[in-house]
């Protein structure tokens, strides 16, 4: 776009401009000078303004030689200063005016407008040529199509004459497969006797095991109220010596501990690492029993496979045979250990958490009874706290009250084992 268009779009758009021409418009409609009055002047610029707008949009305005351009630049220039003087602004509205005339932008543009709907109706034309064009294609196309299904019609009734006599083959099989079917049919109902024999042999087993069920519960019961009542003695004696130590000293100073060893205990009850190692180990002592089976000269059948050695008596074949079974065995006792191993840090989490949950209130207790003995306690407390968790488990002579204490832990673990999941 060049620099004269620019400058005269700038002033088309400009707010003021338009602003200043209806305040004028309103306080002086009626004032005329050469024979023009303000309302004529606000008139003529909409229709102007309109024109130029027009021939912008079309390119019919960069068409004008450039002292034309510049000529139409220069007086709306002057209309747009003196939009606000009375006197000056219809003069310069006349200039404009006689300007845009001497250009004949009006001509060329009415002009431009109608090549364009000339260009828009053969543009019109040739679409529709187009369009008929690809329909004459279609049709050929459509013909075409239509030769071809007549093509393939015949030969679909040459292949319904075949398929007639496959049809014909295909019913004297079905009336062989019906008789098949019936016999097979009359197995099917011995299977179904045999299979009802074979429920009421089970129901009556499972009626057996619903008895011994209840037998079993009956002892359960029982047991579990004997094992309530001496439990609720000893609870009660034990509530009654933590509720003395909680008013005595502050429990809470060993809280810190007792937290961390629970949360070491959560940790390992909460892993299904035991059962793996034990589920393992059973993995290993299955397969060293079956490899030792199968090398002994055993034979076992799966589906169709018969599994075995034929050779048990080559010299290598034992070295072999003695290698493959001490390594099962190897790993079944790996396996073994390293449950061992979970189930000793339970064992000693679970005692080192009675010791710091219970050391303030025996503590208390000790000093009632002789006061010199309490570092002794508490020394004793303390080697068991920081002994290794993994240390090697060798039984050692004990005091009575050591004796006691496991005394209980196996109470509880009987506990455990009695009551279901």
């Amino acid at each position: 776009m060049k620099p004269t268009t620019k400058a005269i779009i700038s002033i088309l758009e400009n707010a003021s401009f338009q602003s200043n021409l209806e305040n004028l418009k309103a306080s002086n409609a009626t004032f005329s000078n050469q024979e023009t009055t303000i309302i004529e002047v606000y008139n003529g610029m909409s229709e102007i303004r309109n024109l130029l707008t027009d021939s912008i949009e079309n390119g019919t305005f960069e068409k004008l030689p450039f002292n034309q351009r510049n000529a139409i630049n220069s007086q709306l220039t002057n209309v747009s200063r003196y939009a606000t003087n009375l006197q000056q602004i219809i003069p310069q509205f006349n200039a404009l005016e006689t300007t845009i005339h001497n250009s004949r932008l009006l001509e060329l543009s009415t002009e431009s407008l109608d090549f364009e709907e000339k260009v828009k109706e053969v543009n019109s034309l040739r679409t529709r040529y187009k369009r008929l064009l690809k329909d004459i294609q279609d049709s050929e196309e459509i013909k075409k199509s239509i030769d071809e299904i007549k093509t393939k019609a015949e030969e679909d009734a040459q292949n319904i004459s075949s398929i007639s006599e496959k049809a014909d083959e295909l019913k004297l099989k079905y009336e062989q497969d019906e008789i098949n079917i019936s016999e097979k049919s009359n197995s099917i109902t011995e299977a179904e006797q045999e299979i009802e024999n074979r429920k009421k042999e089970i129901l009556a087993f499972a009626s057996n095991v619903e008895d011994n069920e209840l037998k079993l519960n009956t002892i359960y019961d029982k047991l579990k109220d004997s094992i309530e009542k001496e439990l609720s003695s000893k609870l009660i004696k034990v509530n009654s010596l933590i509720e003395e130590a909680e008013n005595a000293l502050e429990l809470k100073q060993t809280e810190g501990i007792a937290k961390a060893y629970s949360s070491r205990l959560k940790k390992i009850s909460d892993s299904n690492n035991k059962r793996h190692w034990l589920i393992g180990a059973s993995v290993f002592v299955i397969i060293t029993l079956l490899l030792g089976f199968l090398l002994t000269g055993g034979e076992i059948k799966i589906w169709k496979f018969d599994l075995g050695f034929a050779d048990t008596e080559n010299i290598g074949f034992i070295i072999g045979r003695i290698g493959l079974t001490f390594i099962g065995i190897s790993g079944a006792v790996f396996c073994a250990n390293r449950f061992v191993i979970l189930r000793n840090l339970e064992e000693d989490y679970e005692y080192k958490v009675v010791l710091t949950k219970s050391i303030l209130a025996f503590s208390n207790k000790i000093k009632e009874i002789d006061d010199s003995k309490v570092a002794d306690y508490l020394t004793q407390v303390l080697d068991e706290l920081h002994q290794d968790p993994l240390r090697s488990r060798k039984p050692e002579k004990s005091s009575k009250s050591d004796m006691d204490l496991d005394k209980i832990d196996k109470f509880l673990e009987i506990i455990k084992k009695v009551r279901p999941e």
